[in-house]
């Protein structure tokens, strides 16, 4: 859904209530109390069958063709029974907003359906749009609206929340009421027909009221979309999501989840850290996250300083934060003397700082200032237990004045209950974060971290590695995968699978196959060393085969074996063992191969997934035939940079073994981080493939090595991120120079590229472009420029060799296009290196991003460029576009047509200009 329609439900001028009443325990009735109570300066009407002239004052209609106006936004209340009707009679009123607070089922004789697709149904012909059922309904203080059935109006604030349970809504209401804390808007979307989370994501993302965003989940059904609105709302504001781990919907997990793979929890762990958001799990940690995060100051590093008046909390918070993978800041020389001046002379000289129970409130803010100042210390904990010499309400207020002045970010739990509470009321009114227990502010420490972890995850620029293996490697895999998909083959033989992952450049053990013993025996000859049999059968064509059966994988297997004769007798006892089990039509034969040791071989695991809802994911982890009993498996969520594939190896127990036993740890790690892009790769370029795992894949002083490799094949899953379009890289020629250039949508990697081409622009060119003088990028904007979404945007670059034989490439030109979320209007801009003036570069990258957007469906390209920029002026004529002297903002407007609008509300949108 588009975020146009939002606005009705967020700032109506007028709203019509369903089925309110004055009776004590009606819902409509709480709706419309809740709306005069919270000031709401709109019209607002009821229309009740029984209607009475008022209901609480408001005027009340029998039907909704006695209302004197068309309302902005109706609240149904009514019983289930009666709201597809009406919607019916709204939608063909064409009003557009609607909010179904009713919930449950249809009655239908003897039959029942969810109201959902009643209304769903009785929808569908009109454009009306719905929120709901079984919603909370809608509050914004700052539109004076409280359109929903809470017990207590929200206060005024910086924070959007948006949850699917409606219950955990007015929890969360109670709690942020008592803590003070503001919503800018606040709602519950429910079972919802049409408004869809993503749609609101976005709404609030670009709302300059709200800072921060609390998501509630229970679900997710379109993961494209939820993962890029959420991506795009986390590059500028704090998104924290409540996701628990139970999932409540029989039936939502297939595939591998079912199988043992990975978990769901894992799964939402892996696609909310790529998104660069914080997730909780319960409904306390989101209590304490929102507590921390929309009062913090933003840390540079994640290095925590405690103080307390006694060791004992002291040691309780240590022991949380080591849990929980935090780092204790180590105090520098000088903060040790200036706090000897102050402590008792038997004190540790360490963090945690031990001010000793006879502390004061002087010697509690003489210690945060001097801890503060400490370059090595990034947040400081105050810990306070009430003793009588610092009592709480003064040690708090103490706190208080050091910390306005304090750079460092200062958390504190203040311990104990009744004389305690003032104390947190004192410290939370001041905006500073306050907890009841030293291990809940270590919880909130470390959501900070993790907030900041993500934020440098999604901005970190990738390390220029591009794809070695030839098209044509990657074109052949395709026809293999294609071809047997076509077939109605489900699976890849060994064989094959072993051929599909050197086509990608990941080399694989030498196999030879046989279909009885004597084969085996032959082939095994041939081998100088040891030899492995593997017998391939019906339950070990799929990766991922973990023992369904209950039965035991090294039964399917011979290994270390040295000569004919044993050979011979183990491999003849696998064959008994496997027509025991098996039918012959499902018996594959043996594998055959020399046995791999020394090299100081690491076994890794490795794999592709395929999760419902988010689509394709990279499994990585220790390997071997123990994989199944560690459960090392982390997940990745392509497509994968090199900095995300570094990312993930450092998650698993794979990179502290390659510390202990790797004399060239830095290589091995960057040989796994191109295996894992190459298998990111193969996502994307074989939809079909379901499912790979390769285990065990061998790291050693020769390489990688894959010894055994499995592939399934099925129906495609989408990415939950799109991959880099490689399909629209194309190459030109400059008029003037005859240079080669090529023209391809920006990745991460162009970072560096593009600060060069930065600094390479004239003050005069700048200012042409951002229509003032700038100074030059930081990382932060350059990875905003270059790490882009390519469901929301596009930014095409023009690169070319240097002319300087270092065999780099540079970039010459850039153009850009963001869509607006309803895909009427795309907003372009275009800069030209000053040296590439005159050689038709504008001309072709404008010529690029017009056709984009045209394919795209967008119905406009519009720009603006400075009077003075006659050059710019030019061209856009000469490619079509209108032109017209925007006196307001005193620049040009240039507009072009692409594609014809084919419903009312895109003409209506092309009208507002």
């Amino acid at each position: 859904m588009s975020t146009k329609y939002l606005k009705r439900f967020f700032k109506p001028k007028s709203i019509v209530v369903f089925g309110a009443t004055e009776e004590p325990d009606n819902l409509g009735g709480v709706v419309v109390r809740n709306l005069q109570e919270s000031g709401f300066e709109g019209h607002l009407y009821v229309v009740y069958r029984e209607a009475t002239e008022t209901v609480f004052g408001v005027p009340c209609y029998r039907g909704f063709a006695d209302l004197p106006e068309l309302p902005d936004l109706a609240v149904i209340c009514s019983i289930p029974e009666r709201v597809p009707e009406l919607i019916r009679k709204l939608g063909a009123s064409e009003v557009r907003a609607a909010i179904i607070l009713s919930g449950g089922y249809l009655a239908q004789g003897e039959e029942s359906r969810p109201l959902r697709e009643a209304v769903k149904e009785a929808a569908k012909p009109y454009g009306i749009r719905i929120m709901g059922p079984d919603c909370l309904g809608i509050l914004v203080p700052g539109h004076n609206m409280n359109a929903s059935y809470s017990h207590l109006n929200v206060l005024k604030g910086k924070v959007g929340y948006v949850g699917q349970s409606g219950i955990v809504g007015t929890a969360m209401i109670d709690w942020a009421t008592g803590q003070g804390i503001g919503f800018s808007h606040f709602l519950t979307i429910g079972d919802s027909v049409d408004v869809d989370l993503p749609s609101i994501i976005d709404y609030l993302a670009a709302d300059p009221y709200t800072q921060s965003i609390v998501l509630q989940l229970n679900r997710i059904t379109n993961a494209r979309h939820f993962v890029s609105a959420v991506r795009s709302a986390a590059r500028n504001k704090l998104v924290l999501i409540l996701k628990s781990a139970f999932l409540h919907q029989a039936g939502a997990l297939q595939s591998a989840v079912d199988s043992g793979v990975v978990s769901e929890d894992q799964v939402y762990d892996a696609v909310l850290r790529r998104a660069g958001v914080v997730r909780v799990t319960t409904s306390d940690e989101v209590f304490n996250a929102l507590e921390t995060l929309s009062r913090s100051k933003p840390l540079k590093g994640d290095r925590l300083a405690l103080i307390c008046n006694g060791m004992g909390p002291n040691a309780l918070a240590v022991d949380a934060l080591i849990r929980k993978g935090g780092k204790l800041a180590q105090l520098s020389e000088q903060t040790v003397a200036d706090l000897a001046e102050v402590l008792p002379p038997f004190w540790s000289r360490a963090n945690p700082v031990d001010l000793n129970a006879t502390a004061t409130p002087e010697q509690f803010a003489r210690a945060l200032s001097i801890v503060s100042r400490d370059p090595n210390v990034d947040a400081v904990l105050m810990i306070h237990a009430p003793t009588r010499l610092a009592p709480c309400v003064q040690t708090a207020e103490a706190i208080i004045r050091v910390q306005k002045s304090a750079s460092t970010q200062v958390l504190t739990s203040w311990m104990g209950r009744a004389s305690a509470i003032p104390a947190r009321n004192l410290l939370s009114a001041a905006g500073i974060p306050t907890y009841i227990t030293p291990e809940k502010a270590v919880e909130g420490f470390m959501h900070m971290v993790e907030y900041r972890r993500n934020q440098e995850v999604t901005r970190q620029t990738p390390p220029n590695y591009v794809l070695q293996e030839q098209s044509i490697h990657r074109m052949r895999a395709k026809a293999l995968v294609d071809g047997i998909h076509s077939s109605g083959r489900d699976y890849l033989t060994h064989a094959e699978s072993m051929e599909l992952v050197n086509y990608y450049g990941i080399p694989s053990a030498h196999s030879s196959y046989a279909t009885s013993v004597e084969e085996v025996l032959k082939v095994g000859r041939f081998y100088e060393e040891g030899v492995a049999v593997k017998a391939l059968h019906k339950d070990n064509r799929y990766p991922f085969a973990y023992d369904q059966l209950l039965t035991k994988r090294w039964q399917d297997m011979a290994l270390d074996m040295y000569s004919e004769d044993e050979i011979r007798r183990r491999v003849t006892r696998l064959d008994y063992r496997m027509r025991e089990r098996y039918q012959d039509n499902e018996l594959d034969g043996f594998v055959v191969q020399q046995m791999k040791r020394g090299f100081q071989s690491m076994q890794m695991h490795v794999g592709i997934t395929q999760h419902p809802v988010f689509g394709p994911l990279i499994v990585f982890g220790v390997g071997g035939y123990t994989v199944d009993v560690l459960g090392d498996r982390q997940l990745g969520v392509p497509p994968l940079s090199m900095s995300l594939a570094r990312l993930l190896i450092e998650q698993s127990r794979v990179h502290r073994i390659i510390q202990e036993n790797s004399y060239r740890i830095d290589q091995d790690i960057n040989t796994l981080c191109q295996m894992l892009v190459k298998l990111s790769q193969l996502v994307v370029d074989l939809p079909v493939v379901k499912a790979l795992e390769i285990n065990p894949l061998l790291l050693n002083k020769q390489g990688l090595l894959a010894v055994d490799v499995s592939v399934s094949l099925g129906e495609p899953v989408p990415l939950c991120i799109p991959a880099y379009p490689e399909h629209l890289r194309e190459w030109a020629t400059l008029l003037k120079s005859n240079r080669e250039v090529e023209l391809r949508p920006i990745r991460g990697e162009d970072e560096p590229a593009h600060l060069q081409f930065y600094k390479s622009l004239s003050p005069e060119t700048v200012r042409l472009r951002y229509f003032y003088s700038r100074s030059v990028p930081n990382h932060s904007e350059l990875a905003n420029w270059s790490q882009i979404d390519y469901d929301r945007e596009m930014a095409f670059i023009a690169t070319a060799l240097k002319q300087d034989q270092s065999y780099e490439y540079e970039t010459l030109g850039v153009v850009r296009a963001i869509t607006d979320p309803d895909n009427v209007t795309a907003e372009f801009s275009i800069v030209i290196r000053d040296d590439m003036q005159g050689e038709g570069l504008g001309r072709l990258l404008m010529n690029k991003i017009t056709e984009y957007c045209r394919s795209r469906g967008t119905l406009q390209l519009v720009g603006s460029t400075l009077p003075t920029n006659l050059g710019m002026q030019k061209l856009a004529k000469s490619l079509g576009f209108q032109n017209s002297y925007n006196a307001e903002e005193e620049v040009v407007d240039m507009r072009l047509p692409l594609n014809p609008p084919q419903e009312d509300w895109q003409f209506h949108r092309l009208s507002l200009g």
